[in-house]
């Protein structure tokens, strides 16, 4: 019987192009498993016509990092989403690059977590199983979902 995950853009707070998560593959207490599909279409986008294109460093660990906030938002009830804002990532390893037409595969675990912060870490594999990012620890600030609707003024 196959389990089926709510769609990451029903999750997360925005949509295409900057949605770089497709689907939910796996999900226990505390650890995730999404992927990625890396299209010509997208590359062409980001690099225009340099064929053979590779998917972005930067692009690999913002998909990583929205595989984080997944987990996070599976981990909360319906009643505690939070807005997840990043605050640093340490021990980042890009060792690979994943070309159009592979999947990009996140596992990540959710280390520790208060009210305030939420530390993850994982490692992101090409489709082949080669091993393209690993992150230590990625940090996130955790804020009512609603914290930042109907705040006036400011300087």
């Amino acid at each position: 019987m196959t389990t089926a995950f709510t769609d990451p853009g029903d999750l997360l707070p925005y949509g295409y192009p900057a949605l770089q998560v497709d689907r939910i593959v796996r999900h226990a207490p505390g650890a995730l498993e999404a992927v990625k599909a890396v299209t010509y279409h997208e590359l062409d986008g980001h690099l225009g016509d340099s064929r053979p294109g590779r998917f972005p460093a930067t692009l690999m660990l913002e998909s990583f990092l929205q595989a984080c906030g997944l987990l996070l938002l599976h981990e909360c009830g319906p009643d505690e989403r939070q807005l997840l804002i990043f605050g640093s990532a340490r021990g980042v390893r890009v060792s690979g690059a994943v070309a159009a037409g592979e999947l990009l595969a996140h596992s990540v675990e959710l280390i520790d977590r208060d009210e305030e912060t939420a530390t993850f870490g994982g490692v992101s594999r090409a489709g082949d199983g080669r091993v393209v990012l690993e992150v230590d620890r990625a940090i996130t600030l955790l804020r009512p979902a609603g914290s930042l609707a109907g705040q006036e003024g400011g300087s």
